[in-house]
């Protein structure tokens, strides 16, 4: 198959396999073969390609036009051999299920691509840190709720090269971080719920545990014990048909257990999901029941009663985050970084408790 190849696509490095269609194999054009089909020699050709002021602007377009005529692309790995930076970064996210997830990859590709910078993006899940690592080279790394493989990481290279930043709810405290503080976020989340006066709040999620990274959980559970009122959890798997499956376990969950006063939500893709779900059973939202929502996408403003959710400051985080490696990358021997931003609570109409026979205008 060869040597792979890489090209751009929507900013973003793809990797080209070795055969793009059946038995249709990808040859690689070099300098050389540029060289050879004009007569000239290879190191004009590379003088021409990098805009070298020797060559002559009659050769520099004839050879230009020839290397875009045959499909030449450059080479990363070479590229970077010659430069200290690579003008590319790696993102690593623990799925691209999650729309919160793919706002900040977004984010991150529009904030770096207005300085020239490309962006390679990995989907880390239950993969080791050293699997993910892309052939091509890059000048860092941003890691997004995955600490446990910035760890690993740091344990096989003791004296890692390349600038590593953590960010999102999970961060870890041994590189530069920008942190989300969910915590605090789900705190007053749950006590809107409980001073709109609703007692029976369930908090669906995807977590079974009490640890201290999952702060949507904790956040919901403490409050609760603090209010006196008995916590409720209603598990989902996580996994890519993650709507289609929260609308049919709600309405499982209700028609076995009855309808919680109100639900918090671990975010606002599985906000939406029980959303339509109780719509199918016959129950409105906020007349039947509650509803509370995490990320702040813009999904939520376009339903029919429109959503509260916490939104994460995306912007502000993944600026921050640029802002932390370029500063590493010109002292890289300065301490840590860190930085917490907190959640707005976006209160709508899906929380406001409605006196009997009062229905809110729709704004």
């Amino acid at each position: 198959m060869g040597v792979p190849e890489y090209a751009f696509q929507n900013g973003y490095h793809v990797l080209i396999p070795g055969y793009l269609l059946i038995d249709s194999p990808i040859t690689m054009v070099t300098q050389l073969d540029i060289a050879r089909k004009l007569g000239i020699s290879r190191q004009l050709v590379t003088f021409a390609l990098a805009g070298y002021p020797q060559v002559s602007l009659a050769s520099r377009k004839r050879i230009q036009s020839t290397a875009i005529e045959m499909g030449y692309c450059p080479n990363p790995h070479a590229r970077a051999l010659k430069k200290v930076n690579t003008g590319i970064m790696a993102l690593w996210i623990p799925n691209q299920i999650s729309s919160h997830y793919v706002r900040i990859t977004h984010e991150m590709n529009r904030l770096l691509k207005q300085s020239q910078v490309d962006l390679i993006v990995s989907e880390v899940g239950a993969t080791a840190s050293d699997q993910v690592l892309s052939h091509v080279p890059t000048d860092g790394i941003f890691v997004v709720d995955a600490p446990a493989h910035i760890l690993r990481y740091l344990k096989s290279h003791p004296r890692p090269n390349l600038p590593i930043l953590s960010l999102g709810s999970h961060c870890c405290p041994k590189t530069d971080f920008v942190k989300i503080d969910l915590l605090s976020g789900a705190i007053e989340a749950t006590r809107h719920l409980i001073q709109t006066g609703y007692r029976r709040i369930a908090h669906m999620t995807f977590v079974r545990a009490n640890t201290n990274e999952q702060e949507r959980r904790n956040g919901y559970l403490r409050t609760m014990t603090e209010a006196g009122l008995k916590p409720e959890f209603i598990y989902y798997p996580l996994t890519e048909f993650q709507r289609p499956i929260v609308r049919k376990l709600i309405q499982d969950y209700i028609n076995a257990h009855g309808c919680p006063e109100a639900i918090f939500c671990h975010s606002d893709d599985v906000a939406i999901a029980v959303y339509r779900g109780l719509y199918d059973l016959g129950l409105r939202v906020p007349s039947n029941v509650a509803l509370l929502g995490c990320d702040g996408i813009q999904d939520t403003e376009y339903l029919e009663c429109p959503l509260t959710t916490l939104i994460q400051p995306v912007h502000e985080m993944c600026m921050a985050a640029w802002h932390f490696f370029k500063d590493r990358q010109v002292n890289p021997n300065r301490k840590p970084q860190h930085v917490i931003l907190k959640p707005e609570l976006v209160i709508r109409e899906s929380t406001r408790k409605q006196p009997p026979g009062v229905t809110f205008k729709k704004r």
